[in-house]
């Protein structure tokens, strides 16, 4: 009897060892040198630390840097699909690169887990692909969450906005939207696109100084934001509000005296108080050595810790398995609760968050505090700023 139960031990053990055993390899598909794209990194990273650290499952990351465009996007999945031969991707930051990458992720079939990429346009790309899991709200989330802002500001006395947006799906998706409800809200809106990281906006912003906007709306990227900051001011603009919408800000830019009352949305700072946002901070500082207030750290980190628990509860790689697992995933994370359904417009089949995770902040006294909505604020908005 003793050497029976011997060997079914034995057989146990070598059991939770092949469990342990269970190792999958991840491509993550970001671009790199970008603030966003190291900032996701580090969060992906990081969580997968916690995923590896619980003893279950394995994943090993591939890393390939998306240069930020489709040019060298392309062929870096294509690498990651025939050379690497991994089943899952975790990528999909800027809104035009990803837009690219979806006939190439039809073409590999990979478990996709796009962790940006707002625009519909993407949306509508992958509208047939039952292996893409979005995380990120889409552009209507955003234009939800900033109108209700708008409103605000109409509240104030605001009622002319003057807009900026880049010409790429980011920036031009949604502007139309844009342009309407706040057009509804009472608001008379001149609109005018611009070409990211082009750095000349003295043209453009002169044209606007005579529309005298209360409030100058950019839609870009972070290497837009110090040009127009700086730029406005050399032309004599002088709104109520400047306020910005890119993707992440630039490093640093909290301590360019031209930040100073600039305002704008983000999805989490590391002031939000939950205790996941609190646990992600401290492991981030312990591992990093330093805090972020870039959300597609957090984002990153919470898709590395949602495939762990896929992967653990499918007790296998296949990718439709995991996929199975993923939609049903139910998580606390640093943005409030996770789970997956159709996205709105039911184009796609497994949306994450929406607009209630977007804060309004703006930049005091050196860093960014929350100021809207008021269940979330920090300080009070300063409104007129001093420009």
């Amino acid at each position: 009897m003793k050497k029976v139960w011997m060997v079914l031990l034995a057989v146990l053990g070598l059991a939770g060892l092949a469990l342990a055993q269970t190792t999958v390899r991840v491509g993550v598909l970001l671009p790199i040198s970008t603030v966003a794209g190291k900032a996701a990194l580090n969060g992906v990273q990081l969580g997968v630390d916690q995923v590896n650290a619980g003893g279950k499952v394995k994943i090993e990351l591939v890393v390939v840097d998306d240069g930020n465009t489709p040019a060298t996007a392309v062929p870096a999945l294509t690498k990651l699909m025939t050379v690497d031969r991994v089943d899952i991707v975790i990528g999909g930051l800027a809104s035009g690169v990803t837009f690219a990458l979806s006939g190439p992720v039809k073409q590999y079939q990979p478990l996709f887990l796009c962790i940006g990429a707002a625009s519909s346009v993407v949306e509508q790309a992958f509208s047939d692909y039952n292996r893409f899991f979005h995380y990120h709200p889409w552009d209507y989330h955003n234009v939800a969450a900033a109108l209700e802002f708008f409103k605000y500001l109409y509240d104030s006395g605001a009622r002319r906005v003057a807009i900026l947006y880049e010409d790429g799906p980011f920036g031009s998706a949604g502007i139309q939207t844009y342009r309407q409800q706040l057009e509804r809200q009472g608001y008379t809106v001149q609109a005018e696109p611009f070409k990211s990281g082009s750095g000349s906006f003295t043209a453009i912003l002169t044209r606007l100084k005579g529309f005298r906007p209360d409030i100058l709306y950019w839609i870009g990227y972070d290497v837009d934001a110090l040009p127009i900051a700086a730029q406005a001011r050399q032309v004599g603009l002088e709104p109520k509000l400047i306020y910005g919408a890119p993707p992440a800000w630039p490093t640093g830019f909290e301590k360019n005296k031209l930040s100073n009352d600039i305002a704008g949305m983000t999805a989490w700072l590391p002031s939000v108080a939950n205790n996941e946002s609190r646990r992600f901070v401290n492991l981030y500082r312990r591992k990093f050595g330093e805090v972020t207030d870039e959300y597609m750290a957090p984002m990153g980190y919470v898709i590395a810790l949602s495939l762990g628990k896929a992967l653990e509860a499918a007790g296998s790689t296949d990718k439709d398995r995991v996929a199975a697992e993923l939609a049903k995933v139910q998580m606390d994370t640093p943005f409030g609760p996770l789970s997956f359904k159709p996205s709105d417009t039911g184009r796609t089949r497994y949306q994450g968050f929406n607009q209630s995770i977007w804060l309004q902040f703006q930049y005091l006294e050196g860093s960014r505090r929350p100021v809207f909505p008021p269940s979330r604020s920090a300080r009070p908005l300063r409104f007129p700023g001093n420009y």
